[in-house]
């Protein structure tokens, strides 16, 4: 069961790639080159559309249709909407909040789940949020949502990660008995691996935001659903698992605000592009990114059992790590460039 699941998502979103590919084409859903865009060519986007289709498509035949699934379906597709029309005419960040918050809130009040306990995070005992955790649902969603958008910038990257984050999803929730994420995971992998065969090395096609969108609100929804109720996963798992786009993300914002810039302003200090300004080429940016991937849901695995402060400590020690790692890329940079002009004068 669990195969075919896969197999179907993979095969439908692989066999609608080409027909959405003239779609965007038509409808001016291309990603042209320059600015912040490394490709040297124009690139339709809206991929997303292939991979949400090869989720939602097979829902129905895989689910009893209950509250959460159907909340699901509804508001993920909402996302998957607002995906294309930024693929199409592009949308602000207000926007993209304004609409997250409506699909956000149909899952929440359609389904009846949100975070309601961070677990024992600090080392207090486990703490509840209770009717504080819709606000805080909010915000967990947009931040992941934004977290798998800004890592959509090199060829098979976001939707490498995101198919690890899958894996691993698929993977606990099987551990916990959790059906509904362990399907909805393989559904999703399944989809996400059949744009993939577009998308990398060579992109064909672009997930867009039409993918980022719907990914990354997927990813949320099976977060909360793998860690809220009656349910032995620690809050803190699927923070480890995405932890590589969530620091990443953080990281930025904060530098962004520090230098008085908009947090959703763009720019090219994301890790990727500080690897690719240190000397690093781009395939090898996005393997070695993967890797960490890798590396992350396997902490997650041998730390799932520890108590969340723990999984905490562990993850801030992993962040300071990175933040060191970075700092060194960008003292690479600051020495290729000083012997560019070494070299030129």
């Amino acid at each position: 069961m669990s195969f075919i699941i896969f197999l179907t998502a993979f095969i439908i979103s692989a066999l609608v790639v080409p027909p959405i590919r003239l779609l965007a084409n038509n409808k001016g859903a291309v990603a042209l080159p320059g600015k912040r865009h490394i490709h040297t060519k124009p690139t339709p986007k809206f991929g997303g559309i292939a991979i949400a289709l090869g989720v939602l498509l097979i829902s129905p035949f895989i689910f009893t249709i209950d509250k959460v699934i159907a909340s699901y379906l509804a508001s993920s597709s909402i996302m998957l909407i607002l995906g294309i029309i930024d693929d199409v005419k592009g949308t602000g960040w207000k926007l993209k909040l304004t609409i997250s918050i409506i699909a956000t809130s149909i899952f929440i009040f359609g389904s009846g789940v949100w975070i309601k306990t961070l677990g024992n995070l600090f080392g207090t005992g486990e703490i509840y949020l209770g009717i504080w955790g819709i606000p805080f649902t909010y915000l967990a969603v947009f931040g992941i949502i934004n977290a798998i958008n800004l890592i959509d910038g090199l060829n098979g990257l976001a939707c490498g990660v995101s198919a690890i984050a899958f894996i691993a999803f698929a993977a606990f929730g099987y551990m916990d008995g959790n059906h509904t994420v362990f399907y909805l995971s393989l559904a999703n992998m399944g989809a996400t691996m059949g744009l993939f065969k577009y998308n990398y090395p060579d992109a064909k096609i672009f997930m867009g935001d039409s993918g980022s969108l719907f990914i990354g609100y997927s990813l949320s929804v099976l977060a909360i659903l793998l860690t809220q109720g009656n349910r032995t996963i620690d809050p803190m798992v699927p923070v480890i698992v995405l932890g590589i786009p969530i620091f990443d993300t953080v990281r930025v914002m904060i530098f962004r605000t520090i230098n008085k810039k908009h947090p959703f302003s763009a720019d090219k200090t994301h890790l990727h592009y500080l690897m690719m300004r240190s000397g690093t080429p781009a395939i090898s940016v996005v393997k070695t990114i993967w890797l960490l991937s890798c590396l992350m849901s396997f902490l997650a695995f041998l730390l799932h059992s520890y108590e969340g402060w723990f999984m905490l400590l562990v993850f801030i020690d992993v962040a300071i790590v990175m933040g060191i790692f970075i700092e060194n890329l960008r003292a690479l940079k600051t020495i290729k460039k000083q012997n560019t002009l070494n070299i030129s004068s």
